[in-house]
């Protein structure tokens, strides 16, 4: 039995069809109509819920995903539609829903994204019975923080390495993709094997194949020996293509291959060669979107994200910056015989409040910078790089200044009013309904909100 599907909205024949098809597929189907979702009736226990919808649903639509998004179940939505306008479908994502698919739909598509919704959904529930199980020191392997976010991932990790399912880590630059990546193998049944890591965007075109795949001797001029690639030397162990966004269309579909039937054939062979491979994947690029630009393959994309582990940005996590700024400090120190112990309250405070926009990696590199360059007892804003001391505080009134413990400054309720209304409307890129959603708000109380702060809309 694949799960159960809750089925809503399904009052056409090619939807009739749908249902037919994953009732084959060994999904056990829960039908429900949009009244009844809307209203007071208590909603199934289901892995994964399909919403049919029209042009004229969407509000009904984004009410019903909400409502299955907000309960103890956190129930995934996978989306069908006939949508005609973009921000129509941008609502949809922006509500909640895990997916959004055009109708007609694909059925090999649909399947593979009910079973990623479902899939993940169980992660999740998994990752919130070990937080009491796993012990907890403000490290994991080789990765370190204390705060709710990095918590999460590092129960994450743990669990996704337990299973064989393809993993998808995605985040900006610095974040720490890698070590995550190598936590999962570590902490996996395949820890005995090699871990065999590729960047996609360091290896011209042509050499990224050879180094994937391999050749026969003899397949091109200067080919005098068989070469044996990454693939198969990763053979009962994990293969991580990071930047994996970089990779040449042409080598995708030999990727999605091998994903597929866990086999490939060497450049200049004709052997199917049969490999046994975990396959985890990473990208600072939104694959999403790559994909609607034509970039990137869809049928790839679904079959890489079946678990999605999406590293947050170091400045959306401050309270780690003072356990990583003395976890690396120690660290130099010790390498390089210094004698640095710690940070004056002044000198971590600059350190919390800035943005650090290569995150993690850009702090390690200062820190040791300053280790390489100074002796003493503690780091001292004079030993700080002007860039970091300069960090102006926001609106002048200190908004979004964090203490040396790396907590934020308790400030007046309106300017933390304020400046949640801010973020909102930069999170949601400018759209005023939507942000007055997030915040729970009336769009009357929104604009009353932005016209008595003097919230300056972007242009």
């Amino acid at each position: 039995m694949t799960g159960k599907v809750l089925l809503i909205g399904f009052l056409e024949k090619p939807d009739k069809k749908v249902g037919s098809f994953l009732s084959k597929e060994g999904w056990e189907l829960v039908e429900e109509t949009p009244v009844a979702i809307l209203g007071t009736k208590p909603v199934p226990s289901v892995d994964v819920a399909l919403l049919s919808f029209g042009n004229e649903e969407v509000d009904g639509a984004t009410q019903a995903i909400q409502k299955l998004r907000s309960g103890a179940q956190e129930i995934p939505v996978v989306c069908l539609t006939r949508l005609s306008h973009v921000d129509q479908a941008v609502m949809i994502m922006k509500s909640g829903a895990f997916d959004c698919l055009q109708t007609p739909v694909d059925m090999g598509k649909l399947s593979t994204v009910l079973k990623n919704a479902a899939q993940t959904a169980r992660l999740k529930k998994k990752v919130l019975l070990l937080e009491s199980q796993v012990g907890w020191e403000g490290k994991f392997d080789d990765m370190v923080g204390v705060s709710p976010q990095i918590r999460e991932i590092f129960q994450m990790v743990h669990t996704v390495a337990k299973s064989n399912a393809t993993a998808l880590i995605l985040g900006e630059s610095g974040t720490g993709k890698e070590l995550v990546a190598r936590a999962i193998h570590r902490h996996s049944e395949r820890s005995k094997n090699k871990f065999i890591d590729i960047n996609c965007a360091a290896i011209p075109r042509e050499l990224l194949e050879n180094e994937l795949f391999g050749h026969e001797r003899g397949a091109f001029t200067g080919a005098d020996r068989l070469y044996v690639g990454s693939c198969e030397r990763a053979h009962g162990g994990t293969l991580f293509l990071d930047e994996v966004s970089e990779m040449d269309p042409s080598l995708q579909v030999k990727l999605l291959r091998v994903l597929q039937e866990r086999s490939f054939v060497r450049i200049g062979g004709n052997q199917n060669i049969q490999v046994d491979i975990r396959v985890i994947a990473a990208t600072n690029k939104n694959l999403k979107s790559e994909v609607e630009k034509g970039a990137f393959r869809e049928d790839l994309y679904y079959r890489l994200n079946v678990v999605p582990i999406i590293l947050p940005p170091l400045r959306a996590r401050r309270e780690d910056i003072p356990v990583l700024a003395q976890f690396f400090l120690e660290k130099y120190a010790k390498e390089n015989r210094k004698s640095f112990k710690g940070f004056t309250p002044e000198a971590m405070e600059c350190f919390v409040n800035y943005d650090w926009p290569g995150n993690v990696r850009e702090l390690e590199n200062n820190i040791e910078r300053i280790v390489v360059l100074h002796d003493e007892p503690r780091v001292k804003p004079a030993h700080l790089p002007r860039f970091i001391l300069s960090v102006e505080k926001k609106g002048g009134q200190e908004l979004g200044a964090w203490d040396a413990n790396g907590y934020q400054k308790i400030l007046p309720l309106h300017l933390v009013e304020q400046y949640a209304i801010e973020s909102a409307i930069e999170r949601c890129r400018g759209d005023l309904l939507a942000a007055a959603r997030k915040l729970g708000i009336g769009q009357a109380t929104m604009y009353r909100k932005v016209k008595r702060y003097g919230i300056k809309m972007a242009s």
